[in-house]
């Protein structure tokens, strides 16, 4: 019997505000079948550091993070 625990990236969604969602799936394995699993959910705001995230992460923010959408979603936040 061999028990492996897998963590992979399997969602990352861009909102119309500009945060980018992030979905992790965390499995444990036996014998290559998944016998358990949960899901870890975050989300990384439009000025947030991502510079820890995945490097599919950090290209989705790299694209979708510019200073204009970075000064709308603190005004957003500003208003509120």
């Amino acid at each position: 019997m061999s028990l492996e625990k897998k963590i992979t990236i399997d969602l990352i969604e861009v909102v119309k505000n500009g945060c980018v969602q992030v979905r992790t799936n965390i499995a444990i394995m036996e014998n290559d079948q998944q016998i358990s699993g949960t899901f870890h959910r975050h989300v990384i705001s439009p000025g947030d550091d991502y510079s820890q995230e995945d490097d599919r992460v950090k290209a989705i923010c790299d694209a979708t993070h510019t200073p204009e959408v970075i000064a709308n979603y603190k005004a957003i936040l500003e208003r509120n």
